[in-house]
């Protein structure tokens, strides 16, 4: 009998480190999959989500820097990923660095967007720049400076 309540214990255990096992390999799979989502994107889809916003490029006048503080301001609020937000800076934009400064990371939010936009005068030119993930190359800043 004793031989017996052992082995019913030793085989409780083999089971409990199993299940552990497999959650663990549950949450592993669900975190790289989570880390992957923009390099699993083809060249097309990169070019495709990077247009939206290079056609801003350049020189612009006020209006369509507005326009483009607009479609950032709505790209984040839709976006499902911290890593998917674009940053909006009033300097000329940056490729992120792995030990990316609390600096770097402020221009995501609605109201940081808004602050920026309403500095933006329609009469005035303005140059865009765009910072671009070394991994992934999709924009992640973009950079606005007036042109004196």
């Amino acid at each position: 009998m004793e031989n017996a309540s052992k082995a019913l214990i030793i085989a409780g255990a083999i089971l409990l480190s199993i299940a552990i096992i497999a959650v663990g390999m549950f949450v592993f799979t669900s975190v790289s999959d989570m880390i992957k989502g923009a390099s699993d994107m083809t060249p097309e889809q990169i070019a495709a989500y990077n247009d939206e916003f290079e056609n801003y490029g350049n020189v612009q006048r006020g209006t369509q820097v507005k326009a483009l503080c607009d479609k950032v301001r709505n790209h984040n609020q839709a976006a499902k990923d911290p890593s998917e937000l674009i940053a909006i800076v009033e300097k000329e934009a940056t490729d992120p660095t792995p030990a990316a400064s609390e600096e770097d990371a402020k221009g995501t939010t609605t109201s940081e967007i808004n602050t920026i936009k309403n500095k933006i005068l329609s009469g005035k030119t303005y140059t865009v720049t765009f910072g671009y993930d070394k991994d992934s190359s999709l924009i992640t800043q973009i950079g606005i400076v007036e042109v004196k």
